[in-house]
């Protein structure tokens, strides 16, 4: 029997693209932004997460995210997940955490509402190797 082993980290809700412009990363932004803003803050947001993807998961994951808003606005949970979800999992693949972000390895996806935290608003992850 397989052994089941969870990675959890949290994520940026946005990227610096500049000392004071942050750029929130959600869908509504990123279908307004040109290929060279969407490029940069992937590129950013890589880095901001880069020291967190130090593991190797052999074979299916599923991937579980628990979102923690800055304010009670009400907002579209997957508006908020959609873009961390493809950086993230591109980001994965690159490090060499997982083979690939296809359906042959990544089978599930979820996504849930956390609450309000407005000290230390994010989206926290947990990959479990299945």
């Amino acid at each position: 029997m397989k052994s089941v082993r969870k990675i959890k980290i949290d994520l940026p809700l946005y990227v610096f693209v500049s000392k004071i412009r942050k750029k929130w990363l959600t869908l509504n932004s990123y279908r307004n932004w040109h290929y060279s803003v969407s490029n940069n803050c992937k590129k950013k947001f890589k880095e901001d997460i880069r020291s967190s993807l130090d593991f190797k998961l052999i074979g299916q994951v599923r991937i579980d995210y628990e979102y923690y808003a800055p304010d009670k606005r009400k907002r579209d949970l997957m508006n908020v997940i959609s873009v961390i979800d493809k950086f993230f999992q591109d980001a994965l693949v690159e490090s060499g955490c997982i083979e690939a972000d296809d359906v042959s390895i990544v089978i599930e996806v979820n996504s849930k509402f956390m609450g309000i935290d407005r000290e230390n608003p994010r989206l926290e992850v947990t990959i479990t190797n299945i």
